[in-house]
């Protein structure tokens, strides 16, 4: 980026959200598919860079490194604009594709998930029919959740 000082940054976040917002004029006007991810984006994109702009408090560096990362959004989001415009249809399913894409994402990570109670180890109890009745019958009303609750609480009275 070519601006060196606070106010040139700021100058160019200005300038720069008034190219999104002039698109995103444009963008409303027009309603062929697609119109709604442009104007989710661009106003988005638009107040970022007005948050940016008049927050006085960001140290220059952080100010360059977050109006470089809009910017570059900027041309991003612009050059994508060029490409719908140019073939809607098509633009609309490489954008859809790459959305799916984004959901399938994820899987097993370290931490992730519900932390375990304790060890698990795999039990066979041999209990008369009538016992099995009464525990069933506690579970069903609600006393316990599942036959682990059940037992956990019983280990839970020593």
């Amino acid at each position: 980026m070519e601006a060196n000082s606070r106010e040139e940054l700021i100058k160019q976040l200005k300038d720069t959200q008034m190219e999104v917002e002039k698109l995103l004029f444009s963008i409303k006007q027009n309603s062929t598919q697609g119109r709604d991810y442009f104007v989710m984006a661009g106003d988005q994109l638009a107040d970022q860079l007005f948050n940016l702009r008049t927050n006085k408090d960001v140290k220059i560096n952080s100010l360059r490194s977050k109006a470089t990362d809009l910017l570059k959004r900027k041309d991003k989001f612009f050059k994508d604009y060029d490409v719908f415009r140019n073939d809607p249809t098509g633009f609309n399913k490489r954008h859809e594709a790459e959305s799916a894409k984004v959901e399938k994402r994820g899987g097993a990570r370290k931490g992730a998930g519900r932390k375990s109670l304790g060890i698990k180890k795999p039990v066979t109890i041999t209990l008369p029919q009538e016992r099995w009745d009464a525990i069933d019958a506690l579970i069903k009303n609600g006393k316990f959740k599942s036959y682990p609750d059940y037992f956990r609480h019983l280990d839970s009275k020593d």
